[in-house]
């Protein structure tokens, strides 16, 4: 099932991420009034995402254990898998591509200087970071690792994909408590508990638990603001993995809890333009930084990059990103989640349409019955 308020939900996380990310491409704007606030609280859209796609990919796993007791491990690992890798490697790839042409072609700042030059072959496949292309990829490499977890349950332990799960993150959290540096290895980066969050709401709402939907929004919103200014405050970025996961990750499970219960109950749901926005959330995601360092270049060669309110100069960039996603989502993602020849590559059988019946046929079992 596709919750409206999840898509919708994806829709501000991403545009919480492209705000917060408005302001080093476009410099400008790096010194306006609302700089403080929108850095301090953009950044959690990351941490919405994370808790998102706990909830989602949990469900979706657990319903492939379930199926593999009928079809078989393999055929159920398959079908994970393939989806998984085709909802995030494509758009991915061909944002990456035009990144590296504008890297060697243009005086764009991609991404901040200063980053590290890794292995391509390890930024295409999402097992390093930093990522100088697509900046925001980082949090993909998680999300890999997350799937890669999942895949494994379905094929070993398809009935025991959440103890599996929870091993993981009792591992984690162990590890923070006895004070392993977890720079080591990602596998033990405690942001990854955010995806615990996600599950855990999952688990209610398998339950039929959907009760105080408003409060729970009212409370994460609350929170995420209290948390976020703490955490700007203290040093942000400066402090351990841990602060950030209780500044933002656990608001971020509150509200997206609390509209997951309000959507069940019928109680509100997002607008369909929110959806549709949410639907390309991750394209959107992926193109927002290059074009930002893009537009700006193309503002100071016409002239208007000094002349032009930045704010202006600054709602034209995100308009363009957006666009940018959309047309990404529909030309890349859709056709690649559409495509029969990746639904047979999952093992996945395609719909038909039922077939039309003509005035004739109706005439003909109207007699028989």
């Amino acid at each position: 099932m596709i919750y409206k308020n999840i898509q919708g939900l994806r829709a501000l996380a991403a545009l919480m991420v492209v705000a917060s990310h408005i302001y080093w491409p476009l410099v400008p704007m790096r010194s306006h009034w609302s700089q403080p606030f929108v850095s301090a609280v953009g950044p959690g859209g990351v941490d919405l995402f994370f808790v998102i796609s706990g909830f989602v990919v949990f469900l979706s796993a657990d319903r492939l254990g379930r199926k593999a007791v009928i079809v078989g491990r393999w055929r159920a690992f398959r079908e994970f898998a393939v989806k998984r890798v085709f909802r995030i490697y494509p758009a991915y790839w061909v944002a990456f591509a035009v990144a590296s042409l504008l890297l060697l072609t243009t005086t764009a700042e991609i991404a901040p200087p200063g980053i590290p030059e890794k292995p391509l072959w390890k930024l295409l496949l999402l097992i390093d970071q930093p990522n100088n292309r697509i900046g925001a990829a980082w949090t993909l490499q998680f999300e890999m690792y997350f799937y890669t977890i999942c895949a494994a349950a379905i094929l070993i332990f398809p009935r025991r994909i959440l103890l599996i799960l929870a091993a993981w993150f009792a591992v984690i959290f162990l590890a923070w408590v006895a004070g392993v540096d977890y720079s080591s290895s990602v596998w033990l980066w405690t942001i990854v508990l955010e995806f615990a969050f996600g599950i855990v709401i999952a688990l209610l709402v398998e339950r039929k638990m959907s009760v105080h939907g408003l409060r729970f929004v009212v409370v994460g919103i609350g929170g995420l603001l209290i948390g976020a200014a703490y955490y700007h405050h203290q040093g942000g970025f400066k402090l351990p993995l841990i602060w950030r996961v209780i500044c933002f990750g656990l608001p971020s499970a509150f509200i997206v809890y609390g509209f997951v219960a309000m959507e069940i109950r019928q109680a509100w749901t997002f607008s369909k333009g929110w959806i549709r926005l949410g639907d390309s959330s991750y394209s959107l995601y992926l193109w927002h930084y290059p074009l930002f360092a893009v537009m700006y270049v193309c503002y100071v060669n016409m002239g208007v990059a000094e002349t032009v309110p930045a704010p202006i100069l600054a709602a034209c960039s995100v308009m363009i990103a957006i666009a940018v996603g959309f047309i990404s989502f529909h030309q890349i993602e859709r056709r690649f989640n559409k495509a029969g020849w990746v639904a047979q590559l999952a093992g996945v059988e395609k719909r038909k349409p039922p077939v039309a019946h003509t005035v004739a046929d109706l005439k003909t079992e109207a007699l028989q019955n």
